[in-house]
């Protein structure tokens, strides 16, 4: 996108049109130019890779057009794909390393009048992430994006989000597919996606449950950056963090002496994040009192400060999370305020082994952009150095350590070693394989039946539908600690039954009612 941008930027009066390329349309567009280019176009081919199949195939094409033709093309790559180099030396067409691709210690365009700034950079790399989630036509998005920064420069509000983007630390809704693949074979992230795009833009007041390190703040993130609220403040806070009035007063802040450290009036986050979003994370960690609160608050948006007596009013969205089994301390009323719809994020171990290598790689992408002190000093880390991450973490046999692994910190865990991949250069692959549980079938069925204990009930007839009770409870988790530990030939019944602080017989029972199960 930076190399295509440049180019108008040099030409600006030509006309311009730009095509999505990957692998499975590479011959397609091909054909496409060649029909549509007349005399005196010119064209530029930015590839980042190309399989070498995929050369052979355009090759037949090239073969057949006239020099006058092939003399107007431009193919830049990046200098990881020396085959595409080659190919195009090969057929007569002209070909040049692309400079946005190379590592440099700061980011200064070698073109300063029209090339693209770290600035730009982080722009269009915030605007690509909103195209993955969005599920937008990609070529639709890079023309709109050349259309933006050709004649002028981002607005304050653009460095704004692309600063906020480049900032968060959170695990993304990473590893989905673009617009074209996803209507095909959607995955569980594209799922959660579509239906959070939808979410975002109603402006509900939403609730996240997931299991942690699976992204729930990140979501809520996007929810907020997809609706009509996106240039006004995210904030957010873990009711876990406090307690009783410390909580109350984060939320809807204090008066000078409303408690013996109150030693200043306060504002709340209800008020500072006025017109935008407030996220509310581990949300059943709240006290009564003051979910009783925040239930007056989101019936009309009315509040005191803690200590005052002055009614006070605040437009804000609240989306709220919380771990599945956590909700039944929420209030009835709460949650139905809290709710208007419920979204589920997806942990690690319920993925395809090609997803957990997209997500790996987007957590890599990230990265993109940072300042880093290498030996040689100050430096960026600049596509090159991520493409080369990517290039290891799609190794089919990387893939394998990564989707073998069961994830116990979900996406969180995987960010982490990611950054020490990128970051350190450590073999996070032979680490993983000295701790992984193999995730066997019997492993993933023990894991999704101890989940069905961890729903919200809503009443006592739904408990007795579902026919939940102690002591199945009890049997599933030794199953599923068994299987985790991978499987009854593996494990010492008197030293687990110890562990459990359970007897022999309880263990042997509840290994004996999986047996009753399944005949």
């Amino acid at each position: 996108m930076s190399r295509a941008l440049h180019v108008t930027r040099k030409h600006p009066h030509y006309s311009i049109r730009i095509n999505h390329l990957y692998p499975g349309n590479f011959v397609e567009r091909l054909e496409q130019l060649f029909g549509e280019m007349r005399e005196g176009d010119d064209a530029l081919i930015v590839l980042l890779h190309a399989e070498k199949n995929v050369l052979r195939s355009a090759s037949k094409l090239l073969t057949a057009q006239p020099h006058t033709v092939l003399d107007r093309i431009t193919v830049s790559a990046s200098q990881y794909a020396p085959d595409v180099l080659k190919w195009a030396q090969c057929h007569g067409l002209k070909y040049e390393v692309n400079e946005y691709e190379t590592a440099r210690r700061t980011w200064t365009p070698q073109d300063p009048e029209n090339g693209t700034t770290l600035e730009e950079r982080r722009w269009i790399q915030y605007r690509l992430m909103r195209v993955l989630i969005a599920g937008e036509c990609p070529a639709e998005a890079y023309q709109a994006i050349i259309k933006k920064l050709r004649n002028a420069k981002l607005s304050d509000s653009d460095k704004m989000l692309s600063q906020r983007f480049y900032e968060y630390e959170e695990p993304d809704m990473a590893g989905g597919s673009y617009a074209d693949k996803r209507r095909i074979d959607p995955n569980a992230i594209d799922l959660l996606r579509e239906r959070a795009v939808q979410v975002g833009r109603s402006g509900l007041n939403t609730l996240l449950v997931g299991e942690t390190g699976t992204g729930k703040e990140s979501l809520a993130w996007y929810l907020h950056d997809f609706s009509t609220r996106h240039e006004k403040p995210f904030l957010a806070l873990n009711c876990a963090f406090f307690e009783g009035e410390r909580l109350e007063s984060e939320l809807f802040g204090h008066e000078l002496g409303a408690f013996t450290d109150a030693k200043r009036m306060k504002k709340g986050l209800v008020e500072e994040a006025a017109g935008g979003t407030l996220f509310l994370d581990e949300l059943p960690e709240m006290s009564p009192r003051v979910q009783a609160k925040l239930l007056r608050f989101l019936q009309d948006g009315s509040y005191t400060r803690l200590g005052g007596t002055q009614t006070m009013r605040s437009n804000v969205r609240i989306i709220s999370a919380a771990q599945p089994g956590r909700l039944r301390t929420l209030r009835d009323d709460l949650y139905y305020r809290v709710a208007d719809v419920e979204l589920h994020t997806v942990p690690l171990r319920q993925m395809r082994p090609q997803d957990i290598g997209n997500i790996a790689c987007n957590l890599a992408y990230r990265l993109m952009w940072r300042p880093i002190i290498s030996e040689s000093g100050h430096a960026v880390l600049t596509p090159d150095m991520i493409r080369a991450t990517w290039n290891e973490l799609l190794q089919p046999h990387n893939v394998a350590v990564l989707a073998g692994y069961a994830w116990p910190g979900n996406m969180r865990e995987l960010s982490t070693y990611i950054k020490r991949l990128v970051l350190l250069g450590d073999d996070i692959f032979k680490e993983i394989m000295a701790k992984r549980v193999v995730v066997t079938p019997a492993l993933h069925a023990a894991s999704d039946e101890w989940q069905r204990f961890l729903l919200p009930v809503s009443s006592l007839n739904d408990l007795r539908t579902r026919q939940v009770s102690l002591k199945e409870l009890q049997s599933a988790y030794v199953r599923h600690v068994v299987a985790s530990l991978g499987g009854r030939a593996k494990i010492q019944p008197t030293k687990l039954a110890e562990a459990l602080g359970c007897t022999y017989n309880t263990l042997v029972g509840c290994l004996a009612e999986e047996g009753r199960r399944l005949s």
